[in-house]
This record gives C-alpha cells, sequence and structure tokens, in this order.
C-alpha cells in the first residue's frame, strides 16, 4: 500500500463558521496508570460549517503526559484556528494541510479534532463514505483491547472475566503504578492465570519505570503470558529503549516516543522498538496516522492504533475507520468510548462481543447531541 495521495473533490466548499468547545465527561471507573489516575475525559470538540450549511465534527483529549496539551489551551488555540480558517476554500483532501501551515506550534491534538472535523465535513459534502472516500478497506470486523487498571487485583481479575463473558479477547494491563515491577509481574500472571489461553495480553507502563526495573520486567514478561510491552521507560532515552528491545523476551511498543514519521523512521533505523501505537492526538490528525501506519507496515514493525483515555464516538467513529484501512493492525485497536459515563452523540460507535462492526455510513459516523452534551460543557 502507498502513501495516502490527494483526492479532488467533486463539491468543493468555503468555511463559513466553526463552533469550539470542550466537555468534561466522568469515566464509569477510574484508570490507573503510572503517575496519573485519569477520572474524567477533558476533550474539545470542533464543529466545522459549510456555505452549503453542511458541518463536520472533530473532537481531540486533553493529554499533558503525552502532548502537553491542557483542555483550557486546547480552546483557546482553538479559538485561535478558528479564526484563521474562516473563509478558506477547500477543493481537495490535502487542503486539509492548511492546518500545518497556521502561525502555531504544535498543539497536534487540536490541530487533529481540526483535520477531523474537516475530513468529515469533506464526506458529507461528497455524499460518500470513509471508505468510498479513501478506496480502502482490510477489514471490517475489528478486536478491541480494554484495559486492565484497577485499583486492587481481585477488582481486575474479576472485570477481565466479565470483560471475557462479553466476547472480549484483548487487554492491556496498566503497570508501573506500583513502583516494584516484580509485583507487577506477579500481577500480570495472576490475571492472564484467570481466563483461558485465547486471551491476548500487553502491558503498558506509559514511561514508569526506572532503566533497572523496566529491563527485569521485560525479561521476565514472556514466562507470565504477555504479547508485547509499551513505553516501559521516558521516551527520550532512546539509547536504554534499544537496550530493552534487544534484551526483551518479548517485543517493545512505543507510545510516548511517537509524534511524527521522523520519530518511526529514527524507531526502525535505530532499533528502539518492534512497534508503534498510533493516535491522532499525537500524529496531527487522520492522513498522518494512516501514513504512518503505511510506513510502519512496510518496514515490518507492529502497529497498534488507539484513542486517548476517552473519547466519544467522534473520535472513536474516526480510530475505527482508520482501523479499517490500513494495511496491519497486529496489535490490535484501543477504542475508549466504552470508559465513559455518557457518549452523547446521536449513534455511539458500538461494541458487540469484544468488536466494532463498521458499516458504511455518510461522514465518519455521528455527531454531538447537544441536549445530552450540554451538562458537561465546560468551555464554549
Amino acid at each position: 500500500m502507498e502513501e495516502i495521495k490527494d483526492i479532488v473533490l467533486k463539491n468543493s466548499f468555503e468555511i463559513k463558521d466553526i463552533e469550539v468547545f470542550a466537555l468534561n465527561i466522568p469515566l464509569k471507573k477510574p484508570i490507573k496508570m503510572s503517575g496519573i489516575t485519569v477520572q474524567d475525559a477533558q476533550n474539545i470538540f470542533i464543529k466545522i460549517i459549510s456555505n452549503n450549511n453542511v458541518y463536520g465534527w472533530g473532537e481531540a483529549s486533553s493529554a499533558p503526559t503525552m502532548t502537553g496539551e491542557f483542555v483550557e489551551g486546547m480552546n483557546a488555540a482553538g479559538k485561535f484556528i478558528k479564526n484563521q480558517l474562516i473563509g478558506i476554500k477547500i477543493k481537495n483532501l490535502f487542503d486539509v494541510n492548511v492546518l500545518k501551515k497556521l502561525p502555531i506550534y504544535e498543539n497536534k491534538g487540536t490541530l487533529s479534532a481540526f483535520e477531523m472535523a474537516l475530513i468529515d465535513l469533506m464526506l458529507k459534502e461528497e455524499k460518500t463514505s470513509f471508505e468510498k472516500f479513501f478506496k480502502l478497506r482490510e477489514r471490517n470486523n475489528i478486536p478491541i483491547i480494554q484495559m486492565v487498571a484497577g485499583f486492587d487485583l481481585d477488582e481486575e481479575i474479576t472485570n477481565v472475566k466479565n470483560a471475557v463473558s462479553n466476547g472480549f479477547t484483548r487487554f492491556k494491563i496498566k503497570v508501573g503504578s506500583s513502583k516494584s515491577y516484580k509485583y507487577d509481574l506477579e500481577r500480570c500472571a495472576k490475571i492472564i492465570s484467570s481466563v483461558d489461553d485465547t486471551c491476548i495480553f500487553s502491558a503498558d507502563a506509559n514511561e514508569g519505570y526506572t532503566h533497572e526495573d523496566a529491563l527485569n520486567f521485560a525479561l521476565e514478561a514472556k514466562n507470565c503470558g504477555l504479547k508485547f510491552f509499551e513505553q516501559p521507560i521516558p521516551s527520550k532515552d532512546l539509547d536504554f529503549m534499544n537496550t530493552i528491545t534487544t534484551q526483551s523476551s518479548i517485543p517493545i511498543c512505543s507510545d510516548e516516543g511517537v509524534h511524527s514519521k521522523s520519530d518511526i523512521n529514527n524507531i526502525i533505523n535505530n532499533h528502539i522498538s518492534n512497534g508503534v501505537s498510533l493516535k491522532t492526538i499525537k500524529l496531527g490528525g487522520v492522513v498522518d496516522v494512516m501514513n504512518c501506519a503505511i510506513l510502519a507496515n512496510k518496514n515490518n514493525i507492529f502497529v497498534n492504533l488507539a484513542g486517548k483515555v476517552a473519547e466519544t464516538s467522534i473520535s472513536s467513529y474516526a480510530i475505527a475507520n482508520i482501523a479499517t484501512s490500513i494495511p496491519q493492525m497486529d496489535w490490535d485497536l484501543s477504542i475508549t468510548n466504552q470508559y465513559l459515563v455518557e457518549d452523547p452523540v446521536l449513534e455511539p460507535l458500538k461494541i458487540k462481543d469484544g468488536k466494532v462492526h463498521i458499516k458504511e455510513t455518510i461522514g465518519l459516523g455521528t455527531e454531538i447531541d447537544i441536549s445530552k452534551a450540554k451538562k458537561y460543557i465546560i468551555q464554549n
């Protein structure tokens, strides 16, 4: 598969108006990970309206430990970007690259929400689906990862067993918060042994281990039954990431260390890890995620595709559509609307039997239901 090529629109349009607002939606249960416990989702939403009164939706999660963006700053950046875009004509897919030329530094999460909204708007203006627009479809049914990040082992084992009874077979165990790699290894072993061997487990340290503990965990991880080990140490420690990857008993995944194609090329050329976790908020949008997945596949490294904890179905549909299209996703897909107390959209992305089943829709898939969302609005 080649990189995404430009696509000329049959129906060009002009950006007439943009709405920017932020929501704070609680999670069903807190998710405990190294360095932080996530209790709610603080996300920005972008609604771009064309001169034809058609509109597209985009979303991005605040992730200060991953992108450096807080929701307050994202909201401010969104209002700045809005004023730069109104009046611009969109004739081609690559007109979304106007976002990369704005006088604003980084803010990739915010920019990804605008790009998502523009792509949703393009699809609606063209009256077509993601699949038909990009002429890509590799799969329809995609297994979903469920996080294992409770406050005690008994709770985690119960949650995993319940998830298995609902059809889930892919799990990611959050490690590193206990400050004891030995405890985390024992915990992983007990969780994995609590269900049958059709289930696949990975571990994610979110940069939380010391060099020594990360290497010790990696050396023994295979004995627990883990499939891969994500971001064991701070992503800037590239030399020791190489050391862990070289000596580990299981493959190593880069997550916080993946923000561009150049990062992926560096990972490949210097054997920093065996695979990458791709998110729209880190890479700046849908198109760059797809191109990075194509690059990774060409160079025989694994791909995990993920939404940030947690996103509504606005982002989840976008991620799921990408997942149908990229060449391989051997490290599975993380869809995060499942963790919210409410998904305030008209048509939530449904997870059934541990999978998402993608059907063709005009646009990316759904839109915000203001009647449901208004109680969560914190800034507009």
